[in-house]
């Protein structure tokens, strides 16, 4: 659960849906938009005992928006023949970077998984946003690149989606939320075809190849299903900056476990390793 201290606002997007943004700390402090992954909400980065990264940030002199994506948390619902997609959730992320951006100011931007990929999109489709933008982090987002072992897995993802009306990931002990087909599909097609490519013919790959800010990735050494470290690689490889790093978390660069997909963010070991070190690359 979100803690009172927290005030959550909503913004209309401009296909007329409510989607949800948590606010936490000091509103004249440096700001980060927080985005979570598939299978998840905004609680992802505040945690379920009043731990989480989001509170984190806040009590380290930042003010955090964390984002809830459409058909999550306290955002609306599809209605019964709605299908949405990732692209909707690329122009959803690039609302809440203007809106973050408001009277001149210029935010951090931090995604998991396909929160980051989420924000990769949109700033690709939307060039003009990243004036509004100080750095990027990208926790865990494999690029569009995929081993021939788990094509058999993106295929049967593929299937589920189209079958169902929710992709059943807590049934399947995958998060908390059941996932929109829409966007489940798209993400695998992009994966199976090794690029990211809208359904309106939007080149996300060629635009974040352009990209040209700060930017830190970050990678599990025990993530080896959902975000290996060669796919982070191969995204990190394609993005276009000057002032970018890859940090890869594991026994091998001195860290005190090789930490997994979720463990990234969501751990005792994450809270005393990696979330210090994402922190001060933010100040």
């Amino acid at each position: 659960m979100i803690g009172r201290s927290v005030q959550t606002h909503h913004l209309l997007t401009r296909d007329g849906v409510r989607i949800a943004l948590h606010r936490l700390g000091d509103p004249a402090a440096p700001r980060v938009l927080l985005v979570p992954g598939t299978f998840s909400n905004s609680s992802f980065w505040y945690g379920t005992r009043g731990t989480g990264f989001a509170r984190y940030l806040a009590e380290s002199g930042f003010e955090t928006w964390s984002l809830d994506p459409r058909g999550h948390g306290a955002s609306a619902r599809p209605r019964r023949g709605q299908r949405w997609d990732f692209d909707d959730w690329a122009a959803d992320v690039a609302q809440a970077i203007q809106a973050a951006g408001e009277a001149g100011r210029r935010t951090f931007l931090v995604g998991h998984s396909a929160g980051g990929a989420a924000i990769l999109a949109a700033l690709a489709a939307h060039p003009d946003l990243r004036a509004t933008v100080r750095g990027i982090v990208i926790l865990a987002t494999p690029g569009p690149w995929i081993l021939r072992w788990r094509a058999a897995g993106a295929r049967a993802a593929l299937f589920l989606s189209r079958l169902l009306p929710r992709f059943p990931a807590r049934l399947l002990r995958l998060g908390p939320e059941d996932e929109l087909p829409g966007v489940i599909e798209q993400w695998m097609r992009w994966n199976l075809g090794g690029h990211w490519r809208g359904g309106d013919g939007t080149d996300y790959t060629a635009g974040i190849e352009q990209l040209g800010l700060p930017a830190l990735f970050v990678a599990g050494a025990g993530d080896h299903l959902w975000a290996p470290p060669a796919a982070c690689r191969a995204l990190f490889d394609q993005v276009g900056s000057p002032d970018k790093t890859f940090l890869l978390c594991g026994r091998a660069t001195a860290f005190s476990t090789d930490f997994d997909h979720v463990g990234l963010v969501v751990s005792r070991d994450a809270r005393r390793e990696v979330w210090p070190l994402v922190r001060n690359w933010l100040r």
